[in-house]
């Protein structure tokens, strides 16, 4: 099953300027799908893009850690 990014448009708490924040990711076959959950369950959330992969930094020096990526594609192909 494919994961879908959302996001969410909000007013900050500390400041209360309208903000984009990410939101929840989603499962779904297809973006249509998602959007369509998003609206029978989370109304506040949009639907951006397939998260095809998460590529975590390192602790110490914030650089990406390729090492340690998880590649959602190959996981949902296999």
């Amino acid at each position: 099953m494919k994961l879908w990014g959302t996001e969410i448009r909000a007013l900050c708490p500390h400041t209360g300027e309208l903000k984009t924040w990410g939101g929840d990711n989603v499962q779904a076959p297809t973006w249509e799908l998602a959007q369509q959950w998003c609206d029978a369950n989370k109304g506040y959330l949009k639907v951006i893009g397939e998260l095809v992969a998460e590529i975590p930094c390192d602790e110490e020096t914030y650089e990406a850690d390729f090492g340690g990526k998880l590649d959602y594609e190959n996981i949902q192909n296999n």
